[in-house]
């Protein structure tokens, strides 16, 4: 994305025409980026996490809060999957396209990363239910995810 803004900057400079940077970062690099970016956050335990009324619950009952979390989860993420999936055909149905200068730039592929992201997120939150149950029916400390800093 650095590359292809940096470029059209370079060769505007030059007076080479070069359109659609503007319609491809948003429509197809950004797109990618936030839609992607989600499944990886929750594999990895990043994403938020408000513990103000249930940081004095006992670790078990914590488990169990989680676990209904990660279904409900689970729901709202199956129904985004279908929501976004209906749009995503109807998209590609018509092949959608956005205009950029004299020509149009096909957005309707990024449509399909909205329901890819939801059903792999989705599957991430299955996985860790799944841990999370087996250690609560085992009476063990539940497996959390490797947490890396993301200071800059």
């Amino acid at each position: 994305m650095l590359g292809h803004v940096v470029l059209d900057v370079i060769l505007r400079e030059v007076h080479v025409p070069f359109s659609g940077t503007l319609e491809i970062v948003s429509f197809w690099y950004m797109v990618a980026l936030v839609f992607l970016a989600i499944p990886v956050a929750q594999a990895h335990g990043h994403h938020i996490r408000v513990e103000l009324f249930t940081a004095a619950v006992p670790p078990r009952v914590q488990q169990g809060i989680d676990l209904l979390v990660l279904l409900g989860c689970i729901a709202l993420l199956v129904l985004f999957v279908w929501v976004s999936s209906e749009e995503a055909l109807r998209q590609t149905s018509r092949l959608a396209v956005v205009e950029a200068g004299t020509g149009t730039i096909p957005v309707w592929p990024t449509r399909w990363l909205v329901p890819l992201s939801m059903a792999t997120t989705a599957l991430i939150c299955l996985l860790q239910a799944f841990d999370l149950a087996r250690a609560l029916v085992r009476n063990e400390a539940p497996v959390q995810p490797h947490r890396e800093s993301l200071d800059v």
